[in-house]
């Protein structure tokens, strides 16, 4: 009913509990009114009546770059109340759209320093992105009751790359143990690898020293043929038949 007489007349606002009404008179910020009746001057003055309980803030996910080039997701979600209606009101244009920008902001200049390693201290996170956030408490009238994330992990692409690395790590660690127990570096790495590979004996000094001397020996049986086969087209090219007398 209290309702309906408002939109008849126009003489009076009315203001629940949880709420607050900002008095504009003539265009001026009046005064700060609670839960109540309060009357106005229909042409003269008009209230702006907002929630002033705790509000919760759910923001969008945010994919952010660490300073070592890897990409996260992050969520996070804030819970604030207004506790100067005046200054939410006045200062900036849409509390609301300029709370979810600032702390995007805020977020994305912490964590953007932060490595693989230190992007998981979340406390430490925290606190410094409500230090961000302290000064837009006290410009826009506003209190930061609660701030924390509820999602910070790699995205798809950065799990595969460091799945990869924690994978050659482990390789790698398994080939310096097979060669600290005398494998070889091609046993090393066919086990790893999972390969099938023939193996060959390792071959002795003297052995290897009689297949060097017999090799010389045909490369010095190659080379004398080679050399009488050169001598005996040099013979070939200076022989010249005689001459055959006139009438035959």
């Amino acid at each position: 009913m209290l309702e309906f007489l408002q939109a008849i007349t126009g003489v009076f606002v009315l203001v629940y509990d949880g709420q607050h009404g900002l008095r504009y008179t003539l265009g001026h910020a009046d005064a700060v009114v609670g839960p109540g009746v309060h009357w106005k001057w229909p042409i003269f003055q008009k209230f702006r009546v907002e929630n002033t309980k705790h509000t919760t803030l759910d923001l969008e996910p945010q994919v952010i770059q660490l300073a070592d080039d890897l990409v996260y997701e992050i969520d996070c979600k804030l819970v604030y109340q207004i506790v100067d209606l005046r200054k939410a009101l006045v200062e900036i244009d849409d509390l609301v759209m300029g709370l979810k920008n600032r702390v995007v902001m805020a977020v994305q200049h912490v964590v953007r320093t932060r490595d693989r390693r230190t992007v998981r201290d979340a406390q430490t996170l925290i606190d410094e992105v409500l230090a961000d956030l302290r000064p837009v408490e006290e410009q826009w009238g506003v209190r930061i009751l609660l701030f924390g994330f509820s999602n910070i992990s790699p995205s798809p692409t950065t799990l595969e790359i460091t799945q990869l690395e924690l994978l050659a790590r482990e390789r790698l660690g398994l080939y310096q143990q097979m060669r600290g127990k005398g494998l070889s570096d091609e046993a090393s790495v066919a086990l790893i690898a999972g390969a099938v590979v023939a193996m060959q004996p390792e071959r002795s000094e003297p052995t290897r020293s009689a297949e060097r001397a017999e090799e010389r020996r045909i490369q010095a049986e190659v080379d004398a043929a080679a050399k009488s086969a050169t001598k005996q087209q040099e013979a070939d090219a200076k022989f010249e038949p005689p001459e055959k007398p006139e009438g035959e």
